[in-house]
């Protein structure tokens, strides 16, 4: 009887065990949790009546950067999740993730940032903290919370009142060591496949490290790694992991068999104070008026079934990190408010960022490239109307140009 009993006891088990793994792999499908989406709304709540908080918003330089890695999520649960930045009006030095894809950036902090990279290592970090479930995890230990809790949510108020609680701990007194880890590598990782420098999140613990003194900092308390050891291991990991990426690169050229394209003495030369490039010799290059002050160069670029327009702008009187990546994001929304198709393009390039965008529109066809040196608040702007006829190969030498282009 009894050994009747342990084997039904056994079955039980075993169907239980199943339901229970079924249910989860149905819970675990959103990307945040219920209680987790719970938590960040009164840990927002309780920031909003001690802050005045707003949302960035499409345009800005915090929207367009936190959509381009957004973009690059590859973690399956995560790859539709939506994320948002809001901004803290205060001069803290400090920024966090609450849950829900909610992150949080402090006036003081972006005060210190000086390019793009740094504000996309400190995006990617804190996406890095949602992607690795480390507010679920803390909650989980913190709070011993049962897997049928998890599953079905018996939540009284109190228990919220609680998770919240605790939540609020972890964001002042910081992540674990380990986790903190997890955080800096997953970021590397989502700037480099987002084309990003991740040399940003080294300069971005610089900043912290500057500014060690501020005891609400929420990346460098005592439970965390000493800045001398994060910049370290995120030396030698982004070091590891450029390397990998510039043998694949050469790995993938020597594979590549592409157009026979025209000796090198079948293009031209051109030359000043800002840049050089070369241009096939069928080409004409004229000079025109620059109708800007901050124009510093223009010129227009016809060829048989090709139109094109160079120019030069300094964008250092502009607002607030003013970039060719964020004319290249504005010139996309306006180019889909006017009705075309629009392609987006990072080019990967050591010295220079640039950015391709490819409109179509009924008969119209437009490539449009957006480039400066890096973290550089310049601009050079080339547009190309290249004609019907021939197309590929046009843009195989519109290519080269581009190649070409040295500061």
């Amino acid at each position: 009887m009894r050994k009747s009993n342990f084997a039904l006891d056994k079955v039980l088990t075993v169907i239980l065990t199943v339901f229970l793994i079924s249910i989860i792999s149905i819970s675990t499908a959103s990307a945040f949790s219920d209680y987790e989406k719970d938590v960040a709304e009164r840990l927002y709540k309780d920031l909003d009546e001690e802050y005045r908080i707003t949302e960035f918003r499409a345009g800005s330089l915090e929207y367009e950067t936190l959509k381009r890695l957004e973009a690059n999520v590859i973690a399956d649960k995560f790859k539709d999740a939506e994320f948002k930045v809001h901004h803290i009006d205060d001069q803290t030095i400090n920024a966090y993730y609450i849950g829900d894809g909610n992150i949080m950036l402090f006036e003081g902090l972006l005060q210190e940032l000086s390019t793009e990279n740094q504000l996309a290592g400190l995006i990617a970090h804190e996406m890095g903290h949602a992607v690795e479930e480390h507010l679920t995890e803390d909650l989980e230990r913190n709070l011993g919370l049962s897997l049928l809790n998890l599953l079905f949510n018996h939540f009284t108020d109190n228990d919220y009142r609680t998770m919240t609680n605790v939540a609020q701990n972890l964001i002042a007194n910081g992540y674990s060591r380990e986790q903190e880890q997890e955080s800096d590598i997953y970021a590397v990782d989502l700037m480099m496949r987002s084309g990003y420098d991740p040399q940003g999140l080294i300069e971005l613990m610089q900043i912290f490290k500057e500014n060690s003194n501020n005891f609400k900092l929420l990346e460098f308390t005592q439970t965390h790694p000493i800045p001398e050891s994060r910049i370290e291991y995120l030396k030698e990991y982004i070091a590891e992991q450029k390397s990998k990426k510039t043998a694949e690169n050469n790995n993938r050229e020597g594979n590549d068999q592409g157009l026979t394209m025209p000796e090198r003495n079948e293009f031209s030369h051109f030359e000043n104070s800002l840049i050089s490039f070369s241009y096939p010799k069928s080409w004409n290059l004229n000079e025109a008026r620059a109708l800007k002050q901050e124009v510093k160069f223009r010129y227009q670029l016809s060829a048989e079934a090709l139109n094109a327009e160079i120019y030069f702008e300094d964008l250092s009187s502009k607002n607030f990190m003013e970039t060719a990546r964020k004319q290249f994001n504005y010139a996309a929304i306006e180019a889909e408010e006017n009705g075309y198709q629009v392609e987006k393009r990072t080019i990967a390039d050591e010295q220079l960022d640039i950015y391709q965008l490819q409109l179509n529109r009924s008969q119209e066809y437009k490539l449009d490239y957006f480039i400066s040196q890096k973290d550089q608040q310049q601009l050079l702007k080339l547009s190309f109307e290249p004609g019907a006829e021939n197309r590929a190969e046009q843009r195989q030498l519109i290519e080269k140009l581009i190649e070409s282009i040295q500061f």
